[in-house]
Formats: structure tokens, sequence, C-alpha cells
């Protein structure tokens, strides 16, 4: 097993975009993957512990090798061993009071882990105007995981800045992007948390909901926000390869190829979960950063889960889409 100094001299390399050795390379991955237990357990006490017919989807995924980079440059001071998401897992909620039962079922649970650390994006919404809690549990061998709740508003919101940020090729949630696409998020997330009776963005709260709506209005006509979703989005080829046939997936690998307009589906059974590894580890450092192409490790429960969990692999914005045109355009809010 590495060490801590072994795994933050790993991370430096990265962070200073240096080739790794093949070693290294395996050494990094091994690290990575052995998380999956504390996932699988997590993903298992989300099920348990969460009321079905309140879910919209669960899902869990290990951070990619580019997003782990960004993050350690992004953040100069962190260190890879004490990153809290290498594990993350997401439960999206149908409404405020699923999700308040849902963080309530697991912070007072009974659990071998610890909770580590807790953030409340759903009281009090970032800067960007991301919501939602997260949770960060660290296990007795140190490794931690973080489990993301969100409304499904919140996860439509979510969805819509990820791919935002596929058709531009920037990551806009890490600051990046159009100063105006940027005010566009923030005052969709405040009226989304109006909507839900939750506080709005610190710097919105000099205006009422009439402001907000109306401010929202004129962002979206001088964007053309509808029109520029509605095109981009819309034509996207999905192909599904089953890697057994006739049997039931457990893992799949979400491949989105922008320019090509397509999204590949890899299933896999849970016996063939170290070939599924190795297939997503050979794509995912094949990738150049500005490709158009994302790709993404997964669990599945089905087909709809996976669209629901991962929209964006999907370039799916309908939802964002009839919201803007019913609430915005004729003052109904339909979902």
């Amino acid at each position: 097993m590495l060490s801590n100094r072994q795994i933050d001299i790993l991370g430096e390399k990265l962070k200073a975009e240096k080739n790794l050795s093949t070693k290294e390379l395996d050494d990094l991955l091994e690290w990575r993957n052995s998380f999956s237990p504390t996932m699988d357990y997590y993903y298992t006490r989300l099920k348990n512990k969460i009321e079905e017919d309140t879910t919209v989807a669960i899902a869990k995924r290990v951070k990619r090798i580019e997003s782990i980079k960004i993050k350690l440059k992004r953040f100069s001071t962190m260190r890879l061993s004490t990153l809290q998401d290498i594990a993350g897992l997401r439960a999206i909620l149908k409404d405020p009071q699923a999700l308040n039962s849902a963080y309530n079922n697991l912070r007072n649970a009974e659990t071998v882990n610890k909770l580590k650390k807790l953030d409340d994006y759903h009281h009090r919404p970032k800067e960007d105007g991301y919501r939602g809690i997260h949770l960060i549990f660290r296990t007795s061998n140190s490794r931690m995981v973080e489990i993301q709740l969100r409304t499904e508003l919140e996860h439509i919101w979510a969805t819509a800045v990820e791919i935002y940020g596929t058709l531009k090729m920037i990551s806009f949630k890490t600051g990046q992007g159009d100063t105006q696409w940027k005010e566009f998020f923030k005052y969709l997330s405040s009226f989304f948390a109006l909507h839900e009776g939750f506080p709005v963005l610190e710097e919105h709260n000099k205006f009422n909901k009439k402001q907000i709506t109306s401010k929202l209005k004129k962002i979206i006509k001088d964007l053309n926000v509808i029109e520029i979703l509605n095109a981009a989005t819309n034509n996207i080829d999905i192909v599904v390869n089953k890697r057994a046939k006739g049997r039931t997936g457990k893992y799949a690998l979400l491949e989105l190829d922008y320019i090509n307009n397509t999204t590949h589906i890899d299933i896999f059974t849970k016996k063939q979960v170290k070939l599924a590894i190795e297939e997503y580890t050979r794509k995912e450092l094949s990738f150049e950063k500005d490709s158009g192409k994302n790709i993404v490790f997964v669990n599945i429960d089905s087909m709809d889960s996976i669209k629901k969990s991962y929209p964006n692999y999907f370039l799916n914005t309908q939802k964002l889409l009839k919201i803007l045109s019913s609430t915005i355009l004729t003052g109904v809010f339909k979902v």
C-alpha cells in the first residue's frame, strides 16, 4: 500500500503536468481503485436509507484523472492524499422534503466511518449558484468518500452548467466562461431556490421574486438561451454495446463525443469489472484536453437510471428547456 507521502508525490507530478512513469501510473490507478469497496458500502447504505419513492436516481463514480489534475491545480495547497471526492456518490431527490429526510437518515445513522465534513450549499448556495448538500465520510484506513444530495431542480441546474461547459469546451464550474452566462446561472439558481422555498444567492437578497424573474427573463432573451440549448442538444446519437449478451449489466462506461454528436455506452457485468477499469483507464488517458470528449465509469441499475444520473453525457436539457419555456415565457412553472 502506498504511503500518503508517495501519493502526494504523484499528486505534485500531476499538478506540474509531468508525465508519470508506467509504475507511477499503475500505482495511481491502484490507489484510486482501492476506493471501490468504500463506494460500494455507501451505495448500499443510500439504497437502504433513502425511500425509493422519493428518489430520482442514485449513482457512484471514481474521479477521472484529468478531473483530479484540474482540482489539484485549482487549489495550490491541496494534496492528493487529502482529496475528498476520489470516490463520489450522488443521490437525486424529488424535492427539498425528500432531501432533508435523506440527509437526516444519513447523518444520524450509525456507521463504522466518521463524518469528517459537511458542506450545506442547500441553505447557503455557493457564489456561482451551486446548491446541494455534501457529506464527507472517512474510513478507518483514511479513505474518504463524498456523498452529494441534490433535489431534482438542483440537479437540473448543475447538469445545465456541465452541458454549457461541454458546448463551449470550458470548465464553467471552475470559474471559466462568459460573464453573462455566469449571471444567467446565478439568477436561474436563485429562481429555483425561490420555487423550493430556500435562500437565494447572497447578492440577490436585495431583489424580490418578481425582480429576479424579470432579470432572468432578460438574460434568457439577450443570450438566446432557449434557442442555443435547443439547437445544440437535440441530435445526439446513442450507441450501446453490451459486452456480455443476455446478462444484466453492472457497470457502464459513458463516453460523450460532442464533436461527432455521439454518446457510446459500454456495459459490463460484475465479473468484467477489471476489463471495464482497464478500458476506462485507456480511454481517459488517450483523450486530449480540448477534444470535445468526456468519459465516466459508473455503476448501473438500468439505462433509465444512467440517463437520469448523468444527463450531461446525453446533452439532455429537456427539463431545463421545458422550465424556461413554460415558466419564464408563460409564467407557469412546469418540470
